[in-house]
């Protein structure tokens, strides 16, 4: 294997894996939307943020349960998908479509062998009662923290409540303890059915309770160009990027321009760089 050397490398192999798994679904009929940063990469640079360092992207339950039963696991020949119920090993709770031939280590997590990866938040049914919505994402917040306390590196986190209480708290959760707190937040994310229920998020996201929207208008998609891959958008991605970040088309303040995750990676030899 080779060192990842810079952080457009990083993005390369993202954009790889990403192109890999927008194909599948393309051939399936099954709708994958970017979500996040990456939505807004696609939308003010029709790529990555140059200071991204990572690709999210987000699919339906419906759609995400047929992706894993259409792939068995393998969208192509150097991808696969990593399911957090089927892989019993894998500590994370967000599936990933992964380089199969690659080795990441996040500053994130503890001591933690990974592959570089572009993270699938699927979305699910939310509570359509605005207070048991609250408390929903108030339990889904804890169980996610428990989860974090287990796993987490809290010297390389990036919220203020995580560096501050991480340290305090995390002696008092064991290592091992992480599964069963991964398997808590997967059965908690799924209480409201996709097909049952008029609005939808992805409840496993750090600020689902912003992402709520009604179902028609995620189903909608609109084109977007990243990379120079034809890609797509839910119907709502304006107003929901103006809730999320505000002014998204501004750049951020130089200070702020920097990946939100340090890692070092490696790629098989054989993976060509558009700068080679």
């Amino acid at each position: 294997m080779k060192k990842i050397k810079s952080l457009r490398e990083l993005q390369e192999v993202t954009v790889y894996i990403y192109r890999d798994l927008l194909d599948f679904c393309e051939k399936n009929d099954l709708k994958v939307y970017l979500l996040g940063g990456s939505l807004i990469g696609a939308l003010r640079h029709k790529g990555y943020i140059p200071w991204d360092d990572d690709i999210d992207v987000c699919m339906s339950r419906p759609d995400y349960e047929k992706l894993l039963e259409l792939s068995n696991g393998k969208i192509s020949e150097k991808c696969s998908i990593i399911d957090p119920q089927k892989n019993k090993d894998f500590k994370g709770y967000i599936p990933l479509a992964v380089y199969d031939n690659s080795k990441l280590y996040s500053g994130q997590f503890k001591d933690e062998e990974l592959k570089i990866s572009v993270s699938i938040f699927v979305y699910d049914g939310a509570p359509q009662n605005q207070v048991i919505r609250i408390l929903y994402y108030i339990k889904m917040y804890v169980l996610r923290a428990e989860v974090a306390l287990c796993r987490a590196d809290f010297r390389h986190v990036n919220t203020r409540t995580a560096k501050l209480l991480g340290p305090i708290l995390s002696p008092f959760f064991k290592p091992r303890s992480v599964y069963h707190y991964k398997n808590k937040v997967l059965k908690y994310s799924k209480k409201y059915s996709y097909e049952g229920n008029e609005l939808v998020a992805p409840n496993v996201d750090a600020n689902a309770f912003k992402e709520v929207y009604p179902k028609n208008q995620f189903e909608k998609s609109v084109q977007v160009e990243f990379e120079g891959i034809k890609s797509y958008a839910f119907s709502y991605y304006d107003s929901h990027l103006k809730k999320y970040y505000g002014d998204y088309m501004k750049l951020p303040s130089k200070e702020a321009q920097k990946p939100k995750h340090s890692a070092d990676a490696w790629v098989e030899d054989t993976f060509q760089f558009d700068e080679e």
